[in-house]
């Protein structure tokens, strides 16, 4: 393994060849960095598209350092803390800078995602995610709250809640004990907010680079109202196993469960908008819905949503 670089920046992958190709030529263009290495970490054990992307990429003289980690055991916690592993193994790494194998970052990414770092002594550093739709997509789509970046102030922030465009510093990650990634949310999702919320419990200082743009590909089949809503309600789910395990017994399921019959009430109270010309139908119905989610996380419902990753 290529090791004595200081920033790793670190893809899981899994079945999406021409995609990861995508990312990595695309990488090759913007980063510009001598004290860079990239881990493509493929969760595929029996196909291993991503390995063939690799391997082919290096025959046609990739630019960059690259490493290839398989990771045959399934899902997202497994495949997160694969790389965290590696990355701590070399002594020469201060940061990892993870995006998804779906994503592609804009010129001036990793780093905006830096520069944040060092002037906040922030120990995470997120940056938005923007959306690019393979074909021509419904009106609402745009709109949805789902497909809307994130927007912040540059600096210092609080919680984050997603790992797919995230600069994760060493000290970050010895903050918190292993797994790094709670292999309870392995199949599930919700394994990066369970993640960033320890950090933050254990004292990590979070900061945004609104600079720091990442696209990801939306697919025909995502842009359907289905989709969206099935995302939300996954949303709702995966949020709640998170708070359910910081707030554990009898009295913090209560709590829990209390607020979130009082927000379903008041989303419940709002339906009505639906009727109304030029409101936002998706983002209340799925508002709705995710409620529903919750609550069945609260009753003990299991989700697996992930094959592998």
């Amino acid at each position: 393994m290529t090791a004595g670089k200081a920033i790793w920046i670190a893809i899981p992958t899994f079945r999406r060849p021409v995609e990861l190709r995508h990312l990595l030529e695309t990488l090759a263009t913007v980063v510009d960095r001598r004290d860079v290495m990239l881990l493509v970490a493929d969760n595929d054990g029996e196909a291993q598209q991503g390995a063939v992307v690799v391997e082919a990429l290096k025959q046609e003289g990739y630019p960059l350092p690259i490493t290839l980690l398989l990771v045959p055991e399934p899902g997202l916690c497994a495949v997160r803390n694969a790389i965290c592993a590696a990355a701590m193994a070399d002594p020469m790494m201060r940061f990892i800078a993870m995006i998804d194998d779906d994503e592609w970052p804009q010129p001036g990414w990793l780093d905006a995602l830096l520069t944040c770092q060092a002037q906040v002594a922030a120990d995470v550093v997120a940056g938005p995610v923007d959306f690019h739709f393979t074909g021509k997509p419904p009106r609402w789509a745009r709109q949805s709250l789902v497909f809307r970046p994130e927007q912040r102030a540059w600096g210092a922030t609080g919680m984050l809640w997603a790992s797919n465009n995230l600069l994760v510093s060493r000290r970050a990650l010895g903050l918190i004990k292993e797994p790094w990634f709670d292999m309870r949310f392995n199949r599930s999702g919700g394994e990066d907010l369970d993640f960033l919320a320890r950090l933050q419990e254990a004292g990590a200082r979070f900061a945004w680079a609104p600079h720091a743009q990442v696209s990801e590909w939306v697919s025909a089949e995502r842009a359907k109202l289905s989709w969206v809503l099935k995302r939300m309600w996954r949303i709702g789910f995966t949020e709640t196993l998170a708070r359910r395990k910081e707030r554990p017994g009898r009295v913090g399921q209560m709590i829990l469960l209390g607020r979130t019959l009082g927000v379903l009430t008041i989303r419940t109270a709002g339906l009505p908008a639906l009727l109304l010309p030029g409101a936002r139908h998706v983002d209340i119905a799925g508002q709705w819905i995710k409620c529903w989610g919750r609550l069945y996380a609260l009753s003990g419902g299991a989700y697996s949503h992930y094959g592998a990753l």
